[in-house]
């Protein structure tokens, strides 16, 4: 108990150092007509994003695959302040024509100022019991959209982010330190692989003493309309484990000035968790009983219902795949 109580203090500590340690090109606020490249905006964080940014005379590019959605949104941020509102409607398992979003940006601002790479594809259900997820053509573009396209698109981005001692954010997860629940494996092995590269390329922008300045964002559970339509049933303390929309967006927003190196959000369950992870022996354990106080049986019937309403929602809200491809924002 000793031990698990000192790590719990330990990672708290460390992730505050974390939070803490910024990077010498900070600024005091956003300026106004910033440069804003945002992938994943059409819904949730990203289009929370995006109003929060129109406010403050931003100049947006919202990228996603429905353009209906970011027409809605263009719309709104306007209304809302936006020096001007581009969008490129674009579906990023195409990985290799994914720079066209930063060459559009530059061409129509001449610059780019703040890249946001949140867009994700969020893969549901027990690997084992589900056989479509077992197919290397569906991880496969789970990792296209989760990953390579992120690598792809902040490459490109890179040297125009120099010019403008501009900054990356990349929306990751806890989930990718913490296998939280194994429906979620393969969302989990490509935020680890997240993870994995942009920290090392922070360690490369750093070495090379590169303008540029990197957060890799750790959020953990935010309650957005999609996460709500998921977990409303399960009796989930949302006030104690969950964040808001609203604070995610301000933290992200706020990384363009303070250019933290990692952003945890929200803070408190997040650091628990990797607490719980690292120095409590019997994490596994206590992470399958949660999920599956009925046994795995009884779980599979009820991770089957969960992926049925991400897919109606995923259709209602304009996408056109109602399958076991579970699309992109």
């Amino acid at each position: 108990m000793t031990r698990y109580l000192f790590g719990v203090v330990a990672v708290c500590v460390i992730s505050v150092l974390m939070y803490k340690n910024l990077s010498s090109n900070s600024i005091r606020e956003l300026p106004r007509g910033t440069v804003i490249l945002i992938c994943g905006a059409s819904s949730g964080i990203g289009e929370e994003l995006a109003y929060q940014a129109a406010e403050k005379g931003a100049n947006l590019v919202l990228v996603a695959r429905s353009e209906d959605k970011l027409l809605r949104v263009q719309e709104q941020a306007l209304k809302k302040g936006a020096a001007a509102v581009e969008v490129i409607s674009y579906d990023f398992s195409d990985v290799v024509g994914s720079s066209i979003v930063v060459n559009k940006t530059v061409e129509r601002f001449g610059k780019l100022d703040y890249l946001v790479l949140n867009h994700a594809a969020f893969p549901l259900g027990p690997f084992l019991a589900n056989q479509y997820m077992q197919e290397p053509s569906y991880i496969d573009r789970i990792f296209k959209v989760n990953f390579f396209s992120m690598i792809e698109i902040a490459l490109h981005g890179l040297p125009h982010l120099e010019a403008s001692s501009g900054h990356l954010f990349v929306t990751s997860s806890t989930f990718g330190e913490v296998p939280i629940n194994y429906a979620m494996s393969l969302y989990c092995a490509s935020k680890h692989a997240l993870n994995g590269f942009f920290y090392s390329l922070q360690q490369e922008l750093l070495a090379k003493k590169s303008p540029v300045s990197l957060t890799i964002g750790a959020l953990g559970l935010i309650w957005t309309p999609d996460m709500e339509s998921l977990w409303k049933d399960d009796s989930i303390p949302v006030d104690l484990i969950a964040g808001t929309m609203e604070r995610a967006a301000k933290e992200m927003l706020d990384s363009y000035t303070t250019r933290p190196r990692t952003l945890t959000y929200p803070a408190f369950p997040n650091n628990f968790m990797r607490a719980s992870w690292y120095f409590n022996p019997w994490y596994q354990e206590s992470a399958v009983a949660q999920g599956d106080q009925d046994g795995y049986e009884a779980g599979l019937a009820k991770w089957e219902k969960k992926i049925e309403v991400a897919r109606e929602r995923r259709f209602s809200q304009g996408y056109s795949e109602v399958s076991s491809e579970q699309p992109s924002v």
